[in-house]
């Protein structure tokens, strides 16, 4: 649909009322988690995606049956972001007639037997666990239009029918949809959001480069910078304090360049003849199924448009038509021993 009608009673607000006390990382100040009581009234500590992905991503709006969720999510140590995305693939494949056992949207008690079965392998648990991507060549060729993932990998709380940047960023990204790498999505949408041209590409790849390189390699968290303002200009000095090392920002940055071209070449090795630049598109439900309500009613991405703006990507790069890095790149990066590894003698 698009819209969440008990986005209230799940956001920013009703967690504050909730809230009890605050958790970080060690020797980190920022305490960005937040800790509300479950319906059992045990600790769960929330954020924005755990929220979004078992709250308004399964129809529940109740933020303590999405703490008991989460909770239980982190007690059996599966990933929230992938947890709520495949409850949510099997809601919709039972609103559509393809489980023999009903999920309902917004069942808590559903969602419950779910992560259960999830963590055990047992009966659609079974299936589920292996991802979106798998289930959904497992239970029915047409689920795979609501199956949403990148390479396997499933999508977090960021819809992109009218976000192409963000598509960009999810698709091109190393892993797969994850936001970590360009968290575009929070600038995309005080720009031209149907801009599909080259100043989205540059940011993607700037955004690329700091968030999924330089913050990387640093082994960082991105909230600092994100979040509390931190120069970019600091993090060189922060980096040379700790190790001795003395780089600029831009070796930094070149750096971020090297590990986004090395870490394709090795996924280009691995896929081998199954490599090929549809793996860079995002999920054809953004290409073909509009939201029914909000302010984003009736949009989706355009193919030709995005087709685009991923050669622009690849140019920028110095990746080749097939998003292979080309040979020239990989010498001008020190890397011309990886050569051999993707491009015939």
């Amino acid at each position: 649909e698009g819209v969440f009608d008990r986005a209230d009673e799940i956001g920013g607000d009703r967690m504050e009322s909730m809230k009890v006390s605050q958790r970080g990382c060690p020797n980190c100040n920022m305490t960005c988690g937040n800790v509300v009581k479950d319906v059992e009234g045990m600790a769960s500590e929330l954020d924005y995606e755990n929220v979004a992905m078992l709250g308004s991503n399964i129809g529940l709006g109740d933020l303590e049956k999405v703490a008991f969720l989460n909770r239980m999510a982190d007690e059996y140590g599966i990933d929230t972001i992938s947890l709520g995305n495949s409850i949510g693939f099997a809601m919709e494949s039972s609103e559509r007639s393809l489980l023999k056992d009903r999920v309902d949207w917004g069942d808590f008690e559903s969602a419950k037997r779910l992560v259960d079965d999830i963590a055990h392998k047992r009966e659609l648990g079974a299936t589920l666990s292996l991802g979106v991507k798998r289930a959904s060549e497992i239970l029915d060729q047409e689920s795979m239009r609501w199956a949403l993932h990148v390479k396997g990998l499933e999508v977090s709380a960021y819809d992109c029918h009218f976000a192409p940047g963000m598509a960009l960023a999810y698709a091109t990204s190393p892993i797969g949809a994850h936001h970590k790498d360009a968290w575009v999505i929070a600038w995309e949408v005080t720009t031209d959001r149907s801009n599909y041209g080259e100043s989205k590409v540059d940011k993607v790849i700037e955004l690329q480069r700091i968030r999924g390189g330089m913050f990387e390699f640093f082994t960082t968290c991105r909230l600092p910078w994100v979040e509390v303002g931190l120069e970019l200009d600091w993090y060189p000095r922060f980096f040379e304090a700790t190790t001795g090392i003395k780089l600029s920002l831009s070796e930094m940055f070149r750096i971020a360049d090297r590990i986004y071209s090395l870490i394709r070449a090795f996924w280009i090795r691995e896929y081998g003849s199954d490599w090929n630049p549809a793996l860079d598109i995002p999920p054809p439900r953004w290409f073909e199924d509009p939201p029914s309500k909000g302010s984003v009613k009736g949009s989706t991405l355009d193919r030709e448009s995005y087709a685009n703006m991923l050669s622009i990507y690849y140019r920028k790069r110095g990746w080749n038509e097939e998003g292979i890095p080309k040979r020239e790149t990989l010498e001008a990066l020190g890397m011309s021993y990886v050569s051999s590894e993707i491009h015939n003698p």
